[in-house]
């Protein structure tokens, strides 16, 4: 071998020898440090070793901050300092490197190195909940819970008001929103997106609340109306019938029928004529105050109420017929009307008016005064009927056994409430007027003469008004 070649062998084997320990040499520095290039969480970790990456993490652990998005898109921040979170050492940077393959480094440098590794993080519960505690979104000043759908009166009925959607927390839930953010390193939360927002608990297009609404305005759809003469209306409408809905047990709602009842009462109260006082304008001028007699309207108010009732229960609208007892002949303020008996007890005359025309007007006898058989006065009785060929008859002598009298009338028109004092002829009686009721009066009964009394008889019927004062 020539002395060239030596030389070449020798350097090549130099060579070799110095290529293969800088291959060790740097594969025993790759066992303890990254390849270059190497990023480590977005840090740049290129040939170094385990601490000092972590060092890295645990720099950029305190460099984190959280954006929290608020339902109305403004954002609360929160750093690592506020949330005191350190870096926790799980041995994921040292599994890593031991990853990489030193004696292949030649090969294994030219491979992605880019690294993301869950970083673990110390993150004390009593920090996160004072850090939760403080943003903004959690003092009640800014808060506005939220508020169910409900129902509520308006003038014509029912409607729904919308919910409130609001803006209260659940704090437990925003307290793990956040935690789970800060360990998954997210950078963003959005709090309406995980839920965290406290939500009414009833929507306006809940079935249930739907169909109780419906229910409701069924309830009060009806319009009823009172006719009671002289421009008296009463109404039962909407904004009354709204008053009276109660609710069960059950929650189903229902139209009170006491309320109802005390309704029709009142109205029977404010409308009921029978007993009631009354100015009389008299024949020839002057008025009198009318209060005694049975005369008038009395309203039936059980039937009034279940008739009320049906009409309510089906929506009627229009006008409501009440039921009445007693009646009279006007459903006007002055329910004499036109047509009636007007008996005077000083003047000792009767007039009769039909439609407003005086029929008869005749002298009468009233009751005896001086025996104590002075006819009532002061008030409107209504005629019980009427008959001919009458026998009248007192009350029973409990001496004798038999009436204290009989007398024969051929014209009989009951009017006082026990069938006891009415208008009759009296044949055995020569004269009327003046003052024969002083000393020769009647036992309470109006006397009249047989022609005028004929003459009421005929236009009289069951209900008609007698005056008497």
């Amino acid at each position: 071998m020539t002395k060239k070649k030596k030389i070449l062998l020798t350097v090549t084997g130099v060579l070799l020898a110095f290529m293969a320990a800088a291959y060790i040499a740097a594969a025993l520095f790759f066992w303890g440090h990254f390849y270059s290039g190497t990023t480590v969480n977005g840090t740049d970790s290129t040939y170094l070793g385990t601490e000092a990456v972590k060092k890295q993490v645990a720099d950029s652990i305190q460099e984190y901050t959280l954006a929290i998005r608020k339902k109305d898109d403004t954002i609360e921040t929160v750093t690592a300092k506020q949330l005191q979170i350190s870096f926790e050492d799980d041995g994921e940077v040292d599994k890593l490197l031991k990853r990489q393959k030193p004696w292949l480094w030649i090969v294994e440098i030219f491979k992605n190195k880019v690294h993301d590794l869950k970083v673990s993080v110390n993150l004390s519960d009593e920090s996160l909940a004072s850090v939760v505690d403080g943003l903004d979104c959690m003092q009640e000043a800014n808060v506005t819970p939220p508020g169910d759908a409900v129902i509520e009166e308006t003038e014509t009925g029912f409607t729904i008001t919308p919910e409130t959607e609001g803006n209260q927390l659940n704090r437990d839930l925003v307290i793990e929103a956040v935690k789970d953010a800060v360990l998954t390193d997210k950078k963003e939360l959005d709090l309406e997106k995980t839920e965290c927002y406290l939500k009414p608990s009833v929507y306006q297009d809940d079935e249930g609340l739907i169909n109780r609404l419906n229910h409701l305005n069924q309830l009060i759809s009806a319009k009823l109306t009172m006719n009671f003469g002289s421009g008296r209306t009463e109404t039962v409408d909407a904004g009354l019938l709204k008053t009276w809905i109660i609710q069960d047990e059950s929650g189903t709602d229902s139209i009170d029928q006491n309320k109802a009842a005390a309704y029709v009462a009142a109205l029977a109260n404010r409308y009921n004529t029978a007993g009631s006082s009354r100015t009389f304008t008299k024949t020839g001028g002057g008025t009198v105050k009318l209060t005694a007699g049975d005369y008038g309207w009395v309203m039936d108010t059980d039937t009034t109420l279940a008739n009320l009732m049906s009409a309510i229960d089906s929506g009627t609208q229009g006008d409501f017929e009440v039921s009445y007892t007693n009646s009279a002949k006007s459903r006007e303020s002055n329910d004499i009307g036109n047509s009636y008996v007007e008996i005077s007890i000083d003047q000792q005359t009767t007039w009769c008016y039909v439609d407003g025309k005086l029929l008869v007007s005749t002298p009468v006898v009233t009751g005896d005064i001086a025996k104590g058989h002075d006819t009532p006065r002061g008030g409107v009785w209504k005629v019980k009927g009427r008959r001919t060929d009458y026998t009248m008859t007192g009350k029973v002598d409990p001496a004798t056994g038999k009436p204290s009298y009989t007398a024969h009338c051929n014209y009989w028109i009951p009017y006082s409430e026990d069938f006891t004092i009415g208008i009759h002829d009296l044949v055995n009686r020569a004269s009327y007027g003046g003052n024969i009721y002083l000393t020769n009066g009647s036992h309470g009964c109006v006397n009249t003469p047989l022609e005028a009394v004929k003459q009421i008889y005929d236009v009289v019927a069951y209900g008609f008004p007698v005056v008497v004062y």
